[in-house]
């Protein structure tokens, strides 16, 4: 009975609690007078992202709106209810904040990371190859992507990783196959971001297995990121500091267990704090 009750209650309270239009015409009001080129802004929580596009989605072009992670931004406006918060905003303090009805608008400021090179813009540079167990096999560019004679392809997409957009370059990995892309030459900073996820709500949900991507930094390993149905957009940081500066050979493994339903992205930076 009192569980009845308290359901009942907030069923009633939450839609008084919730934005109106108002408040989010007012909140995205806040945010132009005060937008710089380069800002990123975000929603908490993230469901309301929607809403806040709905706003301000022509100061979230799809190149931010699918960024890897946020350490490029210096600046974050958050738009939140409920004292949620992004995690976008982690690592940086309030400079600004301000009250509109049922939502806030705070500035975040940090020290944004310099990227010394991007592996999912510059993927031209690499080279694609299939290794089995009879051998490797190079693969070729076409119709802006790789191709190889099995069929595997590698290029960039704008995919759905975890309900959220995500730019990356895609493959649909087979099994008994190592997928092997390979730059020859990348400068590296003192940090190795690289982030990795399934694609397509309704791929995940129809197959169980494990996508694993190796990185390897001139023939050493730094470690794998494992993509799996429930874990999301995994983003690793490998500490490279003694590479700082120089050039070097960057290789990425890509191999799968069970490959049904597995349609795989990923994207890579090289970075200074």
């Amino acid at each position: 009975m009192l569980l009845a009750l308290i359901e009942t209650g907030n069923a009633l309270v939450a839609p008084m609690r919730a934005p109106s239009d108002k408040d989010w015409f007012s909140a995205a009001a806040k945010v132009r007078a005060g937008f710089r080129a380069g800002d990123l802004i975000v929603a908490a929580p993230a469901w309301a992202d929607p809403l806040m596009r709905l706003q301000l989605g022509d100061l979230v072009p799809l190149s931010v709106a699918g960024r890897m992670d946020s350490a490029r931004f210096g600046r974050v406006w958050e738009i939140s209810q409920r004292g949620a918060r992004a995690s976008d905003t982690d690592g940086a303090h309030v400079a600004s904040t301000s009250r509109h009805g049922a939502l806030s608008v705070k500035l975040w400021e940090r020290a944004p990371a310099a990227v010394s090179f991007d592996f999912l813009t510059e993927w031209q540079k690499a080279s694609l190859s299939v290794a089995t167990a009879g051998g490797e096999q190079p693969c070729w560019a076409a119709d802006n992507r790789f191709q190889c004679g099995d069929g595997t392809s590698l290029g960039p997409e704008l995919l759905e990783i975890d309900t959220a957009p995500r730019n990356g370059l895609a493959v649909e990995p087979h099994e008994r196959v190592t997928t092997i892309l390979e730059y020859p030459s990348a400068t590296l900073g003192w940090e190795l971001a690289v982030a990795a996820g399934l694609h397509n709500v309704w791929q995940r949900k129809s197959g169980d297995g494990i996508v694993r991507l190796r990185v390897l930094v001139d023939g050493r390993e730094l470690g794998t990121v494992a993509a799996g149905s429930m874990t999301g957009w995994t983003v690793r940081r490998f500490a490279t500091p003694e590479l700082a500066g120089h050039e070097a050979r960057v290789r990425f493994e890509i191999t799968v267990d069970k490959s049904h339903g597995r349609h795989f992205g990923f994207a890579a930076e090289a970075r200074n704090p």
